[in-house]
């Protein structure tokens, strides 16, 4: 059931997804992932078009908040562990899905990427089920 909980769950998930994932993917592991994109030439933007990484992001949140709602999480350690879950599961399906697919990445880059993944969606889950529980 959607409420004002959830909401404001999607939004405090999307809020951290969306600024630790900035700091992860272009400070700190930024030149990594230059040297692990693969043998494609000009596939990344040189200006990143924002509205479509909020837009993707917001899925993201949506779906992490529906899944931990459905498993009915109760405190912030089982939403790291349903987000660290969810994160590692669709990061493991798009990184294998584009090597096998594509010559964006390298295996490295999806093995870290699914690290990051792990990292971001747990610490998304518990803000998440902080909030979902708050009410």
């Amino acid at each position: 059931m959607v409420n004002k909980n959830c909401v404001l769950a999607i939004l405090a998930s999307f809020v951290t997804m969306f600024v630790l994932g900035y700091v992860a993917y272009e400070p700190l592991l930024g030149g990594f992932f230059a040297d692990n994109a693969g043998t494609a030439t000009g596939v990344i933007k040189e200006a990143p078009v924002f509205w479509q990484i909020i837009v993707g992001q917001l899925c993201g949140a949506t779906l992490l908040v529906c899944a931990l709602s459905w498993k009915g999480v109760e405190n912030a350690a089982a939403g790291v562990k349903g987000g660290a879950l969810v994160g590692l599961l669709l990061s493991l399906y798009f990184g294998f899905m584009t090597l096998g697919t594509m010559n964006t990445s390298t295996m490295n880059a999806a093995l870290v990427d699914a690290v990051v993944s792990v990292v971001l969606w747990g610490v998304a889950g518990a803000v998440a089920t902080v909030v979902l529980k708050r009410g």
